[in-house]
Order: structure tokens, then sequence, then C-alpha cells
């Protein structure tokens, strides 16, 4: 047995220290507390960078807008550039055809001023655009001369139809009056000028009236 005696109430006052990590009742408030300022914390940065993301979402979506336009007006401008591009060519095509054109007929001029043999203006376009000037001279003269040969093929024909006058009939004093003063006219004039053709003309006329039975 103990020899100390058993004060009545000593079990009250010796206090059972407490059980090893068991926080007091205020420090487990104020954990508390502070877990739940945390939380709250941390929730209005989740806010903050949910619309942050928005924000940026909503600025993506316009510069993929803007990006869509900028295409759309990308591939309008590279459109319109390619058809002036090719207006210009066609232009261009044009224009050099008919500077090619200009200076054919300029050429063919040159070679009829130098021929002297101004009727084959009446027929100019018919003759062939050639770029080499010896071959186009050969070519006016082959024409040249097909027009010589038609001329006097129709000087033969009305000299063959040539009949002795009865009489010379009224004729103006600047007008031969016989066949032999039409020849001459007509050799005097040169060959292939209006001139000529006109006195051939005439000379027909003159035949003609020559030759008409009288009533």
């Amino acid at each position: 047995m103990s020899d100390q005696p058993n004060v009545p109430g000593d079990n009250n006052l010796q206090q059972t220290p407490g059980t090893p990590g068991t926080p007091p009742s205020e420090d487990y408030k104020k954990r508390f507390d502070g877990a739940i300022l945390k939380i709250q914390e941390l929730t209005l940065k989740s806010r903050e960078v949910d619309a942050e993301l928005a924000k940026k979402a909503s600025e993506i979506e316009q510069l993929q807008a803007q990006l869509g336009l900028k295409d759309v007006e990308k591939t309008a401008a590279v459109g319109e550039r390619e058809k002036q591009l090719q207006d210009y060519v066609t232009k261009s095509q044009q224009q050099e055809s008919e500077l090619k054109a200009l200076k054919a007929l300029q050429l063919k001029v040159n070679v009829v001023k130098r021929l002297n043999r101004p009727e084959l203006l009446k027929i100019i376009d018919h003759i062939p655009a050639l770029e080499d000037e010896a071959t186009l001279e050969t070519v006016m003269k082959d024409f040249a001369g097909f027009a010589d040969d038609l001329v006097r093929n129709r000087e033969q024909q009305l000299l063959a139809g040539i009949t002795p006058g009865v009489g010379a009939g009224a004729q103006a004093p600047s007008k031969p009056a016989t066949p032999k003063g039409w020849e001459d006219l007509i050799n005097g004039l040169p060959l292939g000028s209006r001139d000529r053709a006109k006195a051939l003309d005439e000379y027909g006329d003159w035949l003609e009236t020559q030759n008409k039975p009288k009533s």
C-alpha cells in the first residue's frame, strides 16, 4: 500500500495530458478558416482564368474571321491582278498586230512609189503583207504585169474591131477624128493610167458611133 494519503479530489486536480496529434479546438478553427479563404482565393483565380480564356477564345475567333476575310480579299486581289495581266497581254498583242500591219502597209506604199505604179494602191489590201522588201517588190511587179496584160488585151480587142469610118461625124475639136489619131492618143498616155483608160473608153464609144448603121 501507498503510504501517501488518498486526498479526495486529487483525481480532479490532476489533468491528463492531451492525446498526441489532436490540435486544440481554437487551432482547428484557425486552420479551417484559412482553408476556406484559400479555396475562395483559388475559386476567384479560377474564375479570372476562365474569363481570360473566354476573352482569348473570342479574340482568336475574331482573328480567324479577319484572317478569313483577308484570304477572301487576297483571292479577289490575285484574281483581279491576273485579269489585268491577261487584259494587258491581250491589248499588247493587239497593238503589236496593228503595228505589224501598219509596217506592212508602209512597206507596200514605199514599193508602189518606187515602182511608180499608183494604180496598185487600189488593190493594196489584196497584196500579201510580206516583211522582205525584195520579195514584196517581185509580187507587186507580178500584180502590175497582170494589170498590164488586161489593159493590153482590152486595147487589142478595141483595135481589132476597127473598120474604115464613113464619116468623121461631129467630134469635139480636142478629140481625134480618125482611128490613127485615137491610137496615137492612147499610146501617148501612161500604161495603166486613168487618162489612158478614159481614152480607151472614149475610143470605144467613137467606134460604136462610127459603125452605127444610118437610118
